[in-house]
């Protein structure tokens, strides 16, 4: 046997699988790599590339060959999306996987940690310093939660809706001076949550919907000039608040429904030609409010030259 084709045996761990993670976990399979390089690295990354599924990558694409094996561990930007109940077995699973340097985005379904495991998981996630966007929402991981993940200082894309941090986890969220994307939607935050926040000037897009928000926190929120993005839905904006939200010329996308600007905040709010998506429903504007919305819409709708 030549010594190109020569096969060498490598300990591959399945502990990522998502469909069966622990059981597949409690024992490890030899599985037959080839030495040989048909394709350069290059070539390699650039298949990996075409797929846009990383759990079939982490458990197919590594088995090809010794070669693909480390270009995906050293190349490839893997995106989780975990289904599963965590345990504590299976946290410690994750973390001591070959590929976490590769994973650049996490995704959880709701209610996956239990009260004593949310904790330790969060804590180890901080280890993660390649990651750069992170959905955790309705998780409940409280203020101490949110204290955690405040560390992580390379996030750009952060989700952590609906897990009630309260204005004390808020205050550590804004400490993220580099997100670029915050979604605090349903976190029971208030006045006191939403200043620090609307300190954030890095930020692009911003969801804050069903919080304990009135119009002196849209006051705040009207000066972020950097916004693009601002959703506002099903909190306590009224007609003042509508005014300042008005004064954000930047905005391209806001969504302010179930509010209660009325027909008068209608108005401001039809003053914002540029914006591009608008969702002001269930707002009480009636026949006086629409006839300043469909004003919006038709510009809306007009072609781009």
């Amino acid at each position: 046997m030549s010594k190109r084709s020569r096969i060498r045996k490598i300990l591959i761990s399945e502990e990522l699988d998502n469909n069966d993670m622990e059981e597949k976990a409690k024992k490890k399979k030899l599985v037959a790599l080839p030495e040989q390089e048909i394709f350069s690295d290059d070539i390699c990354f650039e298949i990996i590339s075409m797929i846009d599924d990383s759990w079939f990558i982490l458990k197919n694409c590594v088995l090809i060959s010794k070669q693909f094996f480390n270009v995906i561990k050293e190349r490839s930007k893997l995106v989780i999306k975990f289904k599963k109940k965590f345990t504590g077995y299976r946290i410690k699973l994750f973390m001591n996987s070959r590929f976490m340097s590769s994973i650049v985005d996490v995704k959880f379904s709701e209610m996956l940690f239990n009260s004593e495991e949310t904790p330790k998981f969060i804590n180890e996630m901080t280890k993660m310093k390649q990651l750069t966007s992170l959905d955790i929402s309705y998780n409940l991981i409280y203020a101490e939660g949110a204290k955690s993940i405040s560390e992580m200082k390379q996030l750009t894309s952060l989700d952590i809706g609906g897990n009630r941090i309260y204005d004390k986890g808020a205050k550590f969220i804004s400490e993220l001076k580099q997100l670029k994307s915050l979604n605090i939607y349903n976190d029971w935050i208030g006045i006191d949550g939403i200043k620090p926040i609307s300190e954030m000037k890095q930020l692009t897009s911003l969801d804050i919907g069903r919080n304990h928000i009135g119009d002196e926190v849209a006051k705040f929120i009207s000066d972020m000039k950097q916004l693009t993005s601002l959703t506002v839905n099903n909190n306590r904006i009224g007609v003042e608040g509508a005014k300042f939200i008005s004064e954000m010329k930047q905005l391209k996308s806001l969504g302010i429904n179930n509010n209660q600007i009325y027909a008068e905040g209608a108005k401001f709010i039809s003053e914002m030609k540029q914006l591009t998506s608008l969702d002001i429903s269930d707002n009480q504007i009636y026949a006086e409010g629409a006839k300043f919305i469909i004003t919006i819409v038709l510009v809306m709708k007009e072609p781009s030259s």
